[in-house]
């Protein structure tokens, strides 16, 4: 299977959107229920457009289909610029064959590039196959938000997690 990765552009905004509804329908780990996001195609585009806005995402093609992505959210405030809030997700088709671990090393390579010192994330406890990829990849367990979510009517804690980047890694 052949599956780019690259910088996403305003003209991948309907493939992610795309993605992004499908994973919203096949997996409660992402925190959108289905039908709870704006299929809003021309603000994805701006958004991915927009050259002052620091975020990035980047995006895994399968064609003309998103297999994947990971969407690095940074402040414009001076004092958190140097962190990036990472969000992923991998469509099931297209899961446990590396396709997350190579989202997320594209992910720090920019992170690294644009200068940033740490990116940190949130996973529900109870996602053991993607807490076992972040700890693997270096994240670390920096806390625990108890009950914060409701997933089918079930409160659901959540991991935060971080990574420090140097140069090197």
């Amino acid at each position: 299977m052949d599956i780019e990765l690259q910088l996403a552009s305003s003209q991948d905004a309907r493939a992610l959107l795309e993605l992004q509804i499908t994973l919203d329908h096949e997996s409660t780990f992402m925190l959108l229920e289905p039908g709870e996001r704006e299929p809003d195609h021309d603000r994805l585009c701006k958004r991915l457009a927009d050259e002052a806005d620091p975020s990035y995402t980047v995006i895994a093609m399968h064609g003309e289909k998103a297999a994947g992505y990971v969407s690095v959210g940074i402040s414009s405030y001076a004092r958190a610029r140097a962190t990036g809030h990472l969000v992923i997700g991998v469509a099931e088709r297209y899961a446990r064959r590396g396709l997350g671990r190579d989202l997320l090393q594209a992910a720090r390579e920019q992170a690294v590039s644009r200068g940033l010192h740490r990116l940190e994330l949130t996973v529900m406890e109870h996602n053991r196959r993607a807490l076992g990829l972040y700890l693997s990849f270096g994240f670390q367990v920096e806390g625990l938000r108890r009950d914060v979510l409701e997933v089918a009517d079930e409160r659901v804690s959540e991991y935060y997690m971080g990574l420090l980047l140097t140069p090197s890694t």
